[in-house]
């Protein structure tokens, strides 16, 4: 700011500087004669210069001297104020200088930094391509195996029917063998290998990689650790996430505080939702009130917070992450929020940022406070989820790879989980990344072979991961839909049967008795609706709507076990009412 000042200060120098000399220099300041010219009448005082001789008519002249002082001092100015203009306008050639100086530095290092960049981008490039090259060459070996098969079904007969090695002894049972042709896998700084050479499944491995993914799973619900699930699209993510949801809602009941920021109008086991795309106000508030409950938890006595904590987890949900990214960057960039900070002040800063800072603030500290953030997103690059700025953040989180090769649809591949492996970002024990090549191959087979997505996880010990094959949990999923998610079946007919079902513990007459009861006492049909039929509330049964299931059962139970009293009363209150 003060190099903009340098050039009027000392145009204002220099100007006052001239004047001064000028007026220095000017005879203003010399010694003159003053007489009276008799020619007037009367007569005029009259001021000349010394060196001018006075008219004839001059009387009573007399000699002025001159100020010597009052010159020197002016000329003293005038040598100060040009000095001044003089060194200000040196400040200004050297500031200019230095912008000069810096612009030239920064455009230099904006282009080593382009060019550094482009090399990088080029490296990633020539990488993926020789992968998608070698999992092409792989899933041709892999038809082709299928297809020899399914044209010469006597080879499969063969297969199975072969005897276990010389070596183990007859009276063992032998285990049956599925060869199938598919390369070996590595990490990208392994050395060549045989892309050809066989890879023998053993039926019994099934069982041990489904376990592994059942372990993977079962992991995910004790944790209050965030997590990341990365996949392409139809690897199961979803699946997953949902039951991890549901086992979780299973567990606490309405103690899980579940909030979602999604793309698509998805439910998430009942959280409240809100849909970026749609309106960034009301998912901002969603994670302003995540936020609010965290400082509020972190600002709580020990003692207090280890119980309150405990039993109450809260969930923010990101969905489809790299789509919310890239609405961020595009469309509400330009979108200002006020941000709180934990001293109570505001941060006018962009939308984008503040869910940065928001899901940062969850991963660093939401762990010991119960407090998650669980992110789906298609991309395998760390480095798109800024708000794991560093090596100590991603060890924060629990990373959850899933890929599907679906046979049916010709689509998907294991590309996100092979790289997975040979990053050492990722990976960082070189014996670990060995250990999952050594496993890779075989779980790749298996899960093309039963159509089951493959998950690698880091839920494991210290510098372990888990790999393995996700097992069937579809029907648990939808199970979870159904109790959880407001989307229900909108033709749904009650019978004893199904009452006997959703209320175990009573029967239908016992239900329509508490609502007679209920009605006597002046209570809402509402109120009965929530707290007689309890739906609308997580009662580990499947009447989870109020709209769907509770008016309709209500309405059933008058209609099948009523005697015309309870049907007046109701339809008396109703014109009561006015309804």
């Amino acid at each position: 700011m003060l190099h903009k000042l340098y050039a009027p200060a000392s145009a204002g120098f220099f100007i006052c500087g001239a004047i001064a000399a000028i007026g220095s220099l000017s005879g203003y300041f010399n010694s003159r004669l003053q007489y009276c010219d008799a020619a007037t009448n009367p007569c005029t005082r009259v001021a000349i210069s010394v060196d001018v001789r006075p008219p004839v008519t001059a009387i009573d002249a007399i000699v002025l001297p001159g100020n010597g002082k009052m010159r020197l001092s002016l000329g003293l100015v005038a040598m100060a104020l040009l000095a001044g203009g003089y060194v200000v306008s040196g400040l200004e050639v050297e500031g200019l200088s230095a912008i000069a100086k810096q612009e030239e530095t920064d455009a230099f290092l904006e282009e080593k930094r382009q060019a550094i960049l482009a090399e990088e981008e080029e490296k990633k490039l020539v990488l993926s391509s020789d992968i998608r090259f070698k999992d092409f060459e792989q899933q041709l070996l892999d038809g082709y195996a299928m297809l020899l098969l399914e044209n010469n079904p006597e080879l499969a007969e063969q297969i199975l029917a072969e005897k276990p090695p010389a070596q183990i002894e007859p009276t063992v049972a032998a285990t049956a063998t599925i060869e199938v042709s598919v390369p070996r896998v590595d990490s990208l700084e392994s050395s060549s290998v045989d892309d050809n050479s066989p890879v023998v499944v053993d039926s019994t491995a099934l069982q041990s990689l489904v376990a592994s993914g059942e372990r993977a799973i079962d992991g995910l619900i004790d944790t209050s650790q965030s997590m990341i699930f990365l996949g392409t699209p139809g690897a199961g993510k979803s699946v997953s996430l949902g039951v991890v949801l549901g086992r979780k809602k299973k567990r606490f009941g309405d103690r899980v505080k579940l909030y979602a920021i999604a793309m698509k109008n998805d439910n998430f086991s009942g959280a409240i939702v809100g849909r970026l795309n749609a309106d960034s106000d009301t998912c901002y508030n969603i994670l302003l009130e995540v936020i609010t409950e965290l400082r509020k938890r972190a600002a709580l006595p020990k003692s207090e917070r280890e119980e309150y904590c405990q039993d109450s987890p809260v969930i923010l949900i990101l969905d489809d992450f790299m789509s919310q990214q890239k609405l961020l960057s595009s469309s509400l960039s330009k979108k200002i929020v006020r941000y709180p900070e934990e001293s109570g002040a505001y941060q006018k800063i962009p939308l984008g940022d503040a869910f940065n800072a928001g899901m940062a603030e969850i991963v660093f500290n939401g762990r010991e406070l119960n407090v998650a953030g669980y992110v789906g997103t298609q991309s395998s690059n760390m480095d798109d989820l800024k708000f794991l700025s560093s090596k100590g953040g991603r060890a924060g989180v629990i990373l959850m790879y899933q890929a599907f090769r679906n046979t049916t649809r010709n689509q998907g591949n294991y590309e996100i989980i092979s790289q997975a492996i040979g990053n050492q970002h990722v990976i960082a024990d070189s014996k670990e990344r060995e250990r999952m090549r050594g496993v890779f191959p075989e779980a790749k087979a298996l899960s093309v072979q039963e159509q089951r997505p493959m998950i690698l996880s880091s839920n494991a010990d210290t510098g372990e991961f888990i790999l393995g094959i996700v097992p069937d949990i579809i029907g648990e999923y939808k199970e979870y839909e159904c109790l959880y998610n407001s989307e229900v079946d909108t033709d749904f007919t009650w019978t004893i049967r199904k009452v006997n079902q959703f209320y175990p513990d009573t029967t239908a007459e016992s239900l329509f008795s508490e609502i007679r009861t209920s009605v006597n006492e002046g209570m809402s049909q509402r109120e009965i609706i929530r707290t007689v039929l309890k739906c609308g509330e997580n009662k580990q049964h499947p009447t989870r709507s109020y709209s769907v299931h509770g008016k309709s059962l209500f309405k059933w139970l008058i209609e099948n076990y009523d005697n015309g009293e309870l049907a007046a009363m109701l339809k008396f209150e109703s014109d009561k009412n006015g309804t």
